[in-house]
């Protein structure tokens, strides 16, 4: 299973999610791989720090990007993936290999921008994967008081991609544990109301993977079936 954090806009929290959701699947006793495929390497640098377990790749190309997925999800349960900034090859390469896009946006109309442009390569993705990846919008730096936040809500609300209940609210601990090279779960200072928020979302969003996972093993049989009918047909 591959789940894909993408974007076209930088900064959005990709790499923070990535990480923490890594983690978080390794803690509850999946094995567990981070690919690293943006140029900054922020998200395998971080992890090297918080985890040396987790087993980090790197990709720079589409096709290294290809190679690594594919070692990686035939020897661990999950793979996370944190894609580059920018909607290019290489984000083109995670979105038709993934069960599950995650698209980090934060509370502006750039990322609202952003988000719509991401929607238009999924649908790429789709067409060509039949139906593949299926995507959750994660609402981070979400500000409850603010009201462009409130606007962002409703604004997303129009698209076709579905938006995960629990929010990232923007909180100094995750730039904290950024700098301590680590995570929320294990931080030193206990943030168990900030830990419950992210088990409720990565519950989500692993829900999802699952469904989307199951749905691409039934349609494989299905065309593994009708092969084997096609081939019996002509050997008649």
């Amino acid at each position: 299973m591959l789940i894909a954090c993408t974007n076209q806009k930088g900064g959005v929290g990709k790499s923070t999610i990535a990480v923490h959701l890594a983690i978080w699947l390794r803690d509850r006793g999946y094995r567990t791989a981070l690919l690293d495929a943006d140029i900054q390497c922020s998200s395998s640098r971080w992890m090297m720090e918080a985890d040396s377990e987790v087993t980090v790749a790197l990709a720079s190309t589409p096709e290294s990007c290809l190679a690594e997925a594919r070692q990686l999800t035939t020897t661990h349960d999950i793979v996370v993936a944190d894609g580059p900034g920018g909607l290019n090859d290489i984000s083109r390469t995670l979105l038709l290999l993934a069960d599950l896009a995650v698209i980090p946006v934060t509370p502006s109309i750039l990322d609202v921008r952003s988000a719509r442009e991401a929607t238009a390569l999924l649908h790429y993705a789709r067409a060509i994967n039949r139906g593949r990846p299926d995507a959750r919008i994660v609402l981070n730096r979400f500000r409850i008081r603010e009201t462009i936040s409130s606007e962002l809500q409703s604004a997303l609300r129009r698209f076709e991609i579905p938006s995960c209940d629990q929010v990232i609210r923007d909180l100094q601990v995750f730039r904290d544990v950024a700098q301590q090279g680590t995570v929320v779960s294990r931080s030193a200072s206990k943030h168990h109301g900030v830990a419950r928020e992210l088990d409720r979302l990565f519950d989500e969003l692993l829900g999802a993977a699952k469904v989307a996972c199951r749905t691409t093993i039934v349609q494989t049989s299905q065309d593994e079936g009708l092969k084997d009918e096609q081939t019996t047909s002509n050997n008649r």
